[in-house]
C-alpha cells in the first residue's frame, strides 16, 4: 500500500509539505494543516506500516528498507519543490529519506524542518524498545502527546505500546554512517518546555547536517508543541517554505511579503 496521504485545497499546488510523524503517530495528525495553509502548499503525510489506516500491516523496524519504500512512493511529488517536515523520530526519517533520494536520484529537498528531534548522529539510548510497559508508558507521559486519561486506558495502551516499541527499534537500530551533510537549509523547531530534547545539542547537531545554513525557532509548548501552538508553527512553516523557493510560494497567493 502507498505510504502517502495527500490533502490540498487547489489543483494548483506549487509545493509539497511532506510530513513524517513522530513515534507511534499517524498521518491523520497532519490532516487539518491543509485547511490552514496557503492553497499553493499541499500536504503529503506518511502513513507508516502498522499505523493508522495501515494497521493491518506489520510495522517496519529497518530504517533502510523503510526509506527505500518511501523513496518510491514520493516520486510523484518530486516534480515540485518539497519541504520535508519530520517530528521527533520523523526528523531522522526525513533526513535519511533525503540522503537516500540524493544518492539514488540526485534530488534535494527545498528545505528540511527537524521538529522536536535529536540529530541522526546522536543515537537514542539503547534498549528503549525493550522497556517494560510501565516504563514505556512513563516515557509517553514525558513526551506529552497523549492525555493522562488515554495513558490510563488499557485498550489504548494495548494498541499504542507495540507501535511505539517498533518505532523506537526502527530509529534505535539505525546503522551509523559517515554521510555528507545535506545541501538544503535545515530549520530546527523546538518546544520551550520540551524536557526530552536538549535544545543546544539539537541545534548544534542539526547545524552539522547541512552545508546550506540552519535556523532555530522555539515555540510555546512541550514535545508536541504543534498541538499547543498550531498558529505559530504553521506560520513558521509557511515562512520557511516561502523562503526556500525565493518568495514564489506566497507570490502565487498574491500575498505581500518583505
Amino acid at each position: 500500500m502507498n505510504s502517502l496521504r495527500l490533502w490540498y485545497r487547489s489543483e494548483e499546488v506549487r509545493m509539497w509539505l511532506l510530513c513524517l510523524p513522530p513515534g507511534g503517530g499517524g498521518a491523520h495528525q497532519f490532516r487539518s494543516w491543509s485547511d490552514r495553509l496557503p492553497p499553493a502548499l499541499g500536504v503529503a503525510a506518511v502513513e507508516l506500516p502498522g499505523h493508522g489506516t495501515r494497521s493491518a500491516e506489520p510495522p517496519l523496524t529497518d530504517l533502510d528498507a523503510l526509506c527505500a519504500r518511501l523513496a518510491a512512493d514520493v516520486i510523484p511529488l518530486l516534480g515540485r519543490p518539497v519541504l520535508l517536515y519530520g517530528h521527533s523520530m520523523g526528523a531522522v526519517i526525513a533526513h535519511d529519506l533525503a540522503q537516500h533520494l540524493r544518492a539514488e536520484r540526485g534530488w534535494r529537498p527545498a528545505a528540511l524542518v527537524a521538529a522536536a528531534g535529536d540529530p541522526p548522529d546522536r543515537p537514542l539510548p539503547a534498549g528503549l524498545d525493550t522497556l517494560s510497559d510501565e516504563d514505556l508508558t512513563g516515557l509517553l507521559r514525558a513526551w506529552g502527546g497523549a492525555t493522562a486519561e488515554l495513558l490510563d486506558d488499557p485498550r489504548y495502551l494495548a494498541e499504542t505500546l507495540p507501535l511505539v516499541r517498533a518505532d523506537l527499534a526502527l530509529v534505535g537500530g539505525r546503522t551509523a554512517r559517515d554521510l555528507p551533510p545535506l545541501d538544503c537549509p535545515v530549520h530546527v523547531y523546538l518546544g520551550a518546555r520540551d524536557t526530552t530534547v536538549d535544545a543546544r545539542l539539537a541545534a548544534e547537531g542539526w547545524a552539522g547536517r547541512t552545508t546550506a545554513g540552519h535556523t532555530v525557532r522555539t515555540f510555546p509548548g512541550g514535545h508536541f508543541f504543534p498541538q499547543q501552538s498550531p498558529d505559530e508553527t504553521l506560520t513558521a512553516l509557511v515562512e520557511d517554505a516561502d523562503a526556500a523557493v525565493g518568495g514564489r510560494l506566497l507570490a502565487a497567493e498574491g500575498v505581500a511579503h518583505g
